[in-house]
């Protein structure tokens, strides 16, 4: 008969081994509870140890922001900020959702404690400085978001929102041929997208030269920000769905591809298109143009048979 093998091992001489593992792991664990490490584009940070449940309050958060349901976001996100009170990150977003919350006059008066204490918690994150100038954009505060966008571009140089915020506030405050020279340089300094390359053409205009603040706020609210609706009047649908779902993706604030895109998703009745776009859209940087607002009154009249007046020429190609 076959007899198992013993294996046993006299206790004494387990029980040391045992207790310096457990100090080894305990020690590890002490070392290493203030620290983690993350891989982001295949290169390695060290960072702080964040709580869970800050990430789940705060993707919350922005689901809401996302939705345009700035209240029920700040509420999210002070959550998160109790969980995680060191992030400088979650102070941006709190100002952000504060300020869109309110009125554009009262919008850097609501968010500038938010914006304050994220800057003090870290001053060389880039985004307090970001938010609080596209606050100051909505309230026409024209010379203070430029600070603000530059700053936030000295902090962060390759983010092209940043730099094209600030092209923006160069041409409100009339100093179009900076805010060329500006989109010029980023252009030359790294590989742009669709938003930024629109953009700078946009700028090479001769119109472009030298217009004042009224006009150019005219020109950005008159002429269209997408190619897609050229398609839309020539009756290419699918043409104009997937260009403007380009352009939404490039820029997830520009109002133009986004109706463009739900026109294009109507027209071809494509429902599951039309709904997931419904809350695609983020804060628009700019105003829906003329152009835009025709379509957008074409399609709401369509739709739910209610009439939406609009300046200038419906258009009349998708039926």
């Amino acid at each position: 008969m076959n007899r198992r093998p013993s294996v046993s091992a006299p206790r004494h001489g387990l029980v040391p081994v045992y207790f310096w593992g457990v100090l080894l792991c305990c020690t590890a664990c002490a070392e290493g509870s203030n620290g983690v490490t993350r891989m982001a584009n295949g290169v390695r940070y060290e960072g702080r140890f964040i709580d869970p449940e800050a990430y789940a309050a705060y993707a919350v958060g922005v689901m809401h922001e996302t939705r345009g349901e700035y209240e029920k976001a700040v509420v999210w996100y002070t959550a998160a900020r109790t969980e995680d009170p060191e992030s400088p990150e979650i102070w941006a977003r709190i100002g952000a959702a504060e300020c869109f919350a309110t009125s554009a006059e009262r919008g850097p008066r609501v968010a500038a404690k938010a914006f304050s204490n994220g800057i003090q918690l870290a001053d060389s994150y880039y985004g307090n400085y970001f938010e609080r100038a596209r606050c100051e954009e909505r309230a026409h505060e024209f010379d203070h978001a430029l600070d603000d966008a530059t700053a936030a571009v000295a902090r962060r140089p390759s983010d092209e929102p940043a730099n094209l915020l600030v092209s923006r506030l160069l041409q409100a405050e009339g100093r179009s041929v900076d805010a060329r020279a500006w989109l010029e340089a980023f252009h030359g300094f790294r590989a742009t997208s669709p938003a930024m390359n629109r953009a700078l053409e946009a700028a090479r205009q001769p119109a472009n030269v030298t217009p004042s603040a009224p006009e150019t706020s005219a020109l950005a609210h008159s002429s269209a920000r997408t190619q897609a609706f050229a398609d839309l009047r020539a009756g290419k649908f699918e043409a104009a769905r997937t260009r403007a779902q380009t352009d939404l993706g490039a820029d997830p604030t520009n109002a133009d591809a986004w109706v463009a895109a739900l026109v294009a998703c109507d027209a071809l009745r494509d429902e599951v298109c039309f709904d997931s776009l419904l809350g695609a859209l983020r804060t628009p940087s700019l105003p829906p143009s003329q152009t835009a607002l025709a379509y957008l009154s074409e399609l709401l009249t369509r739709r739910t048979g209610a009439g939406f007046s609009t300046v200038g020429a419906a258009p009349s190609a998708v039926r």
